[in-house]
């Protein structure tokens, strides 16, 4: 997870959605303006290109009854769908990093060692730092199911091709 710098303006059709009964926040300049300003990474696990983009609510809308926060721009991000189902518990639900307010390489630590993804807060006062910091351990870690064994080595991958890059650089 880093730093994301978000356009200002929201896209022009979510206020128009906002005002249906059934209004959508996937709307094209929605999902063309998420997509560009994340470049086209997903927010938790960076994932670039992604196949399967998501639409992710920071602090859940509860279904639509939260519709203030359905459709503020700055409540969208642009997630894979691995993350935005591992997001999805109730433990996440308030008080993970918002990336594109603060810098989340100022307030947890992510360390590669050899197959294993390590991440933990700076300051273990920090409760923001703490939850998020578990998420993204979670994302890279998390292998309750036969298939986020696979979503979760997949990310291994990519993050140590990606290391490699650097390392190489």
């Amino acid at each position: 997870m880093v730093k994301v710098e978000r356009s200002e303006k929201a896209p022009e059709s979510l206020a128009k959605e906002a005002k249906k009964a059934n209004g959508s926040y996937s709307g094209n300049d929605v999902v063309e303006q998420l997509k560009k300003d994340f470049n086209n990474k997903c927010y938790i696990c960076e994932i670039k290109d992604l196949q399967d983009p998501q639409i992710e609510h920071l602090l859940p809308h509860k279904d639509g009854k939260l519709k203030d926060r359905m459709f503020d721009w700055e409540n969208l991000f642009w997630s894979c769908g691995h993350c935005n189902g591992v997001k999805n518990q109730k433990k996440y639900e308030e008080g993970i990093l918002d990336c594109c307010k603060k810098d989340p390489e100022q307030f947890i630590i992510f360390c590669l060692e050899e197959n294993n993804v390590y991440v933990k807060e700076k300051n273990i006062d920090d409760k923001e730092a703490m939850i998020t910091a578990q998420l993204v351990y979670e994302v890279f870690n998390l292998k309750n199911t036969g298939m986020r064994v696979y979503k979760s080595e997949f990310r291994l991958k990519k993050l140590q091709e990606e290391m490699n890059v650097l390392y190489k650089k």
